[in-house]
């Protein structure tokens, strides 16, 4: 056995304390103690190390512990001095390393509560501080699993919920309850439904953050905290309790080399409870959000990019091949522009390719003739479904009676069986992993969908004709609903090719177009609100299997090039022309834009230009038909004036040279007439 330290050694004080549920005022408490024992014995201090905050479990971030251990090795102090040995660690192999290390610089371990610690002693309190910390691991997962079966919660509380205060008979605090935060469940709501109208987790973020909402965490919003982990089931994008659905047991967590590692259970080692009053985000929108998640996840880096306009990436130039992008309101072909490859120099406004695209869809693709084999085809499949969907039910029903029937023969051999055996242990694991299978079994059946009827040919087309429509409209709607109807109208359409037809009728692009519309006759299916529960393996993704239905159908149309610009010059001419009438010298460019903007505050039009602009159609369009023509001076003065004044350009320079001389008239005093009264008597 080690002896005790003489009088006057050089003693270090080492406190820990856990958790931040406990206080610094443990430290001091362990300090206070290590002081009065050191005094007894008349020991000198030597220096105070400490870690808050810090699990014994590891070495990890305890700092405190490390200057300790670097204070003995430069020789600072003689004796370690701890309330108890948990206190340097509760790891039994991290223990045997921080006294071998003591042993190795000559330095007494000690505590208060045993005095100088033996080999025998270190070897039997090491291990049972582990044990006491397994047993508490184990204690706490049973705690808790007991409050789940209960139909409480246990961990932090999700956002949009709250604590409820509610106590037993006894007095004793109800642990685990939750009820619904009325105004943070609302932002809940309002980011699935955002997200379900197509708009991205950064936008939902900005917008949020700029209405001063707070986060989860009182910070800012981030996408982080929408999306959160896919396999985790957190975020307020994936956290099933928004749909009333509690998952514990989700994670699985292992010491490794001092840190904690964390994998994720697969949801059939999971607890679940079920929780419809928590329920907060309905069933159909939660299904929609979840697809919208896993088809972005399956989609490569290149195609996640925002799509700003309806046909975006769709549009390609008939020539070359190249994509046509949206520059000035109008479509232009890139292999032109950015590659010099392309002689394509005509240009079509967007707007009037969608909406010529879904005014021809309906003309052409929504027809009885084109679209009911597809829809002969739709059925057919259906009832496929259907059948399959019965059998499925039918076996996960009798699969569910065997779970059950296991479960209740189970139950009775666990009540015959001793509580401490090695049998009820292994009961109780089976009886587990059958709860999980029959709760999953339960959910299938349960969000098993009815079969779906169906519609005669006619009412599903007028049905798609009518979502078209709807569509069209939501696009100039709010910022929401126009994303949703964009990323709805995207799936008509495949491919649309521009292709040049006949001369160039001037230097700007203009001429006429042929477009080329292809799409899938199954996505104008879906506009229809039909849907079945079968899916086949079809190149990299899940698609449906709808034989005539999964045909593409292509159609071409001529846009018909109007020079619209005509209609404003027609409306500009008459300000134009009273202006050239009135003129003593050339008009300038200036002058007519004034002239045009005084005329749109007085009348209200509304041009489709700006008024320098549309000066120049105007005048542009009175040169060509030889009416005016301008002087240039190459100065200020420089203006247009009509030809049929006869004047010649060296006159008009003479005029704007010495300008017509204005005489003044003298100011004249104007009396009042003089009265004169003559009597006559």
């Amino acid at each position: 056995m080690k002896s005790m330290p003489p009088h006057g050694s050089r003693v270090a004080f080492y406190s820990r304390y856990s958790t931040d549920r406990q206080s610094q005022s443990s430290i001091e408490g362990q300090e206070r103690l290590c002081a009065n024992y050191a005094a007894e014995r008349g020991w000198r201090e030597a220096g105070r190390y400490s870690d808050a905050e810090r699990s014994g479990t590891t070495t990890q971030g305890r700092v405190g512990l490390f200057k300790m251990l670097q204070a003995a090795e430069l020789g600072e102090f003689d004796v370690l001095l701890v309330e108890d040995i948990d206190r340097a660690s509760r790891d039994a192999s991290d223990m045997h390393f921080i006294a071998k290390q003591l042993e190795e610089l000559e330095v007494v371990l000690c505590t208060v509560s045993g005095g100088v610690v033996s080999d025998i002693e270190l070897a039997f309190k090491a291990v049972q501080n582990q044990q006491f910390i397994k047993q508490n691991v184990a204690k706490s997962k049973r705690g808790q699993e007991l409050a789940i079966s209960q139909g409480r919660m246990s961990g932090s509380v999700a956002y949009g919920y709250r604590k409820v205060a509610r106590f037993d008979d006894r007095g004793e605090p109800i642990n685990g309850l939750r009820e619904i935060d009325p105004d943070k469940a609302s932002i809940v709501r309002r980011i699935h439904i955002e997200f379900d109208a197509g708009r991205t987790t950064f936008e939902i973020c900005k917008t949020l953050n700029a209405e001063g909402v707070p986060s989860p965490k009182g910070k800012l919003w981030r996408p982080g905290a929408l999306l959160g982990n896919r396999q985790g089931g957190s975020g307020i994008l994936r956290n099933p309790i928004y749909i009333g659905q509690f998952q514990f047991r989700k994670t699985h967590r292992r010491l490794r080399k001092g840190e904690v590692k964390m994998t994720y259970k697969s949801e059939a080692e999971r607890l679940i409870s079920n929780h419809p009053e928590l329920r907060i985000i309905d069933q159909e929108l939660w299904d929609r959000n979840q697809a919208r998640l896993a088809e972005h996840l399956d989609r490569p880096f290149f195609r996640k990019k925002r799509n700003r306009f309806a046909f975006s990436g769709m549009v390609y130039c008939g020539e070359c091949g190249s994509t046509a992008i949206v520059s000035d309101g109008k479509y232009l072909c890139t292999g032109r522009r950015d590659k010099g490859i392309c002689t394509n120099t005509r240009r079509v406004f967007r707007d009037v390719v969608e909406g010529t695209v879904f005014q021809k869809i309906k003309q052409h693709i929504l027809d009885a003739v084109v679209l009911g084999p597809a829809l002969d085809a739709f059925r057919d499949e259906v009832q496929r479904a259907h059948a399959d969907q019965a059998e499925r039910l039918r076996n996960q029903t009798a699969s569910l009676q065997d779970v059950e029937t296991r479960i209740s023969n189970l139950m009775d051999q666990l009540s015959s069986a001793r509580e401490t055996s090695y049998a009820s242990e292994m009961l109780i694991k089976r009886l587990d992993q059958l709860g999980a299978d029959k709760r999953q079994l339960e959910t299938r059946i349960q969000r098993t969908p009815p079969p779906m009827p169906l519609g005669e040919t006619d009412e599903i087309i007028a049905a798609i004709s009518d979502t078209i429509d709807g569509l069209t409209t939501d696009l100039q709607a709010d910022e929401a609903e126009a994303a949703r109807a964009k990323e709805l109208l995207r799936g008509l359409v495949s491919r649309i090719v521009l292709t040049p037809v006949g001369p160039q009728k001037d230097g700007r692009g203009a001429g006429d177009i042929r477009v080329t519309v292809e799409g899938p006759i199954a996505n104008l299916i879906d506009l229809s609100d039909l849907s079945i529960d079968r899916v086949t393996k079809n190149g990299h993704r899940p698609m449906f299997e709808l034989d005539n239905a999964n045909l593409v159908w292509t159609f071409s149309y001529e846009l018909k090039w109007e020079d619209t610009r005509l209609d404003v010059v027609r409306l500009d001419l008459g300000v134009i022309g009273r202006l050239l009438d009135n003129a003593d010298l050339p008009t300038s460019m200036d002058v007519m834009a004034e002239a045009l903007a005084a005329e749109d505050e007085s009348q209200g039009v509304l041009p489709d230009r700006s008024p320098a602009h549309r000066a120049r159609n105007a005048t542009a369009y009175l040169q060509d038909r030889g009416l005016t023509r301008c002087i240039n001076l190459r100065s200020a003065d420089t203006g247009y004036v009509w030809n049929e004044r006869g004047l010649t350009d060296v006159e008009w320079k003479a005029l704007i040279a010495e300008p017509p001389v204005t005489r003044t008239i003298p100011v004249m005093r104007v009396l009042p007439p003089e009265a004169v009264v003559v009597l006559v008597s």
